[in-house]
């Protein structure tokens, strides 16, 4: 899995055979009140995986994040989430994932730039 940056949007996509499941987060240092859903259509030809549970998504998606920001030491906060609604509803996968993007973003703020040193 290979988490990628649009923009201020952290995304992540994992399929496996004929599961397939995306993850969207844009993450805030700040707590914030309330997050922002946004579910994605995407035409897959007919082939509908099953139906997702928000709530159940939103709950793993959230215990990833926290599970990570243990880990990491780091206090993001998930101020908008997407999702494809007719992706395989599985919540332990959107866990993994949101952990996923959490050390993506760990990374992407720890990343030492090296001193340029004087001749």
């Amino acid at each position: 899995m290979k988490v990628t940056k649009d923009g201020n949007v952290y995304k992540v996509a994992r399929i496996t055979g004929p599961k397939h499941n995306f993850l969207g987060l844009t993450l805030s240092g700040a707590e914030v009140p309330s997050l922002t859903v946004k579910r994605l259509q995407v035409d897959d030809g007919g082939v509908y995986a099953g139906t997702l549970d928000e709530q159940q998504l939103v709950e793993a998606v959230r215990r990833g994040v926290t599970e990570a920001n243990q880990k990491f030491g780091t206090h993001f906060y998930i101020t908008k989430l997407q999702y494809v609604v007719t992706d395989t509803p599985d919540p332990s996968v959107y866990s993994l994932l949101a952990q996923k993007i959490v050390e993506a973003a760990w990374r992407g703020t720890t990343q030492m730039v090296s001193p340029v040193s004087s001749s």
